[in-house]
């Protein structure tokens, strides 16, 4: 008995070295600021529960006082969800942009990026998603995937300009206005580092 004992701690123990630490827990950010043209310096974090008010905020500035994703949802991803992880962009304590994303099999899939309108422009989505491009390399993920608003052109036009290219056409796939998503990646080379 006291082998079949000691050989259950043994397992347990090793299976519980062998998983893997969530992946907000592991990742390192390599720069924790944005300098942006005119000498502002914007603070950037791997964002914890105490940041949900703030991904709340900017959500409702860049969608019309909605969120798409609510409390519950970002909570859950934040506490929850093993694959998950946001960085968060304040000025002086203000949150000004976030990034969400999931890490499965060997794929970076960004969830949600936004910027607050008058943060726009200032290469900060740019920014997260180098950062998040850095992070997935470390993870050894193969591509980064998206999907965006068909009638984004904007948005469409940074991803293609930071080397995402066209996939499919999700029909419907805005639960609130049914609008169409075009899915977009980015293959990642062991080159890239």
């Amino acid at each position: 008995m006291k082998n079949i004992k000691q050989w259950l701690i043994d397992r347990l123990t090793t299976h519980r070295q062998a998983l893997p630490r969530p992946i907000a827990e592991r990742v390192k950010l390599s720069q924790p600021f944005i300098s942006l043209n005119d000498e502002t310096f914007l603070t950037v974090k791997i964002a914890g529960e105490d940041h949900i008010d703030g991904l709340l905020s900017i959500e409702r500035q860049c969608y019309n006082g909605h969120t798409p994703w609510n409390r519950t949802a970002l909570l859950h991803e934040i506490r929850y969800n093993k694959n998950a992880f946001y960085m968060i962009v304040t000025d002086d304590q203000r949150p000004v942009a976030f990034l969400g994303s999931w890490f499965v099999a060997k794929e970076a899939h960004i969830t949600n990026i936004a910027t607050i309108p008058e943060y726009e422009g200032k290469g900060i989505a740019t920014f997260l998603i180098e950062a998040l491009k850095g992070i997935a390399l470390d993870e050894k993920m193969q591509l980064i995937s998206l999907e965006v608003r068909v009638s984004n052109k904007r948005a469409q036009g940074l991803y293609r300009k930071m080397q995402f290219t066209n996939g499919r056409v999700k029909k419907g796939y805005y639960a609130n206005d049914h609008e169409d998503a075009l899915e977009m990646a980015m293959l990642l080379a062991v080159t890239d580092r």
